[in-house]
């Protein structure tokens, strides 16, 4: 096998535990075999594993409960962060709030979309291990492509181009722009979600768990940041919209931030047992004659 045949299969391998990478290279290296059929036996017994992993609830949850509850939220906060963004500075969309104040909620949001983004990041790959590969480009693609996709097929956005009015997906250069756009983080607000999820995902891939006060702080930290943006949209939202529409009742604007916010929840919830266990196990030695 050349060195590069040999650098791929290496390189394959690590979707395997160090334990049985190790072996599983130890035994290609003595068959001789050849680049094809190693990839190939290599890639059969990857995707066995990867299967395996699905046999657990963990999974699950970091698809169904992170990429879809607490993603479809995140998705929602990003595109309104965008626009938000794109009428006070872009636009300079008029309002009777002053400078400091646009400033003030902005940053209120971006503060928060971070945070949200790290403990969703942190649930996911605590949750979903060495199937975070799968789990997280779901995650990331909802986030960042969800919110606009509903709009645009809700009919609420129609995508033109800006010069020739025309459907981007007639010409190759619309096609090629609107893929980027679905795909890579190209705004402010898609950068403030991608970095601190990608790092809460290494975070909690490797260790898994947080020390107890360190979860505490993460608990407090998102009810304290739902309750505030929930407050500063009570004020902001009314300024931005047309005269005698109504106001959303604080119990609607709070619902998306508690639905992002309960990976911090399950966070909370895990801490419980280990709390719990040394106090139970002294009542039981209480008990013992």
């Amino acid at each position: 096998m050349t060195h590069i045949g040999w650098s791929l299969v290496s390189f394959l391998a690590r979707a395997l535990e160090r334990p049985e990478r190790d072996v599983v290279l130890g035994d290609l290296a003595e068959s001789g075999a050849g680049v094809g059929p190693a990839i190939r036996d290599l890639l059969g017994l990857i995707v066995r594993r990867q299967v395996g992993l699905w046999a657990s609830w963990r999974p699950w949850l970091a698809l169904l409960g992170v990429c879809g509850l607490a993603g479809l939220s995140l998705s929602r906060i990003v595109f309104r962060l965008n626009v938000d963004f794109y009428k006070n500075y872009v636009a300079h969309y008029g309002t009777d709030l002053t400078d400091r104040q646009e400033m003030a909620f902005f940053l209120c949001m971006a503060g928060a979309l971070l945070v949200w983004s790290w403990t969703c990041g942190f649930v996911l790959g605590s949750l979903s291990g060495r199937a975070v590969w799968l789990t997280w480009s779901v995650f990331y693609f909802v986030v960042l492509d969800s919110a606009w996709a509903r709009f645009v097929l809700a009919g609420n956005i129609i995508l033109r181009n800006p010069r020739t009015h025309e459907s981007p997906l007639d010409s190759l250069h619309g096609t090629l722009g609107l893929l980027m756009a679905a795909t890579l983080p190209l705004t402010i607000a898609a950068a403030l979600f991608l970095f601190p999820a990608l790092f809460g995902a290494f975070v909690g891939v490797r260790s898994r768990t947080l020390a107890v006060p360190h979860t505490y702080l993460i608990g407090s930290v998102n009810v304290a940041l739902a309750i505030l943006t929930t407050w500063a949209t009570g004020w902001y939202d009314p300024a931005h919209l047309p005269a005698g529409w109504p106001e959303v009742p604080w119990p609607v604007r709070l619902l998306p931030f508690l639905l992002v916010s309960w990976p911090a929840a399950y966070l909370l919830a895990c801490t419980l047992p280990m709390g719990s266990h040394p106090k139970d196990q002294t009542r039981s030695d209480m008990r013992e004659p």
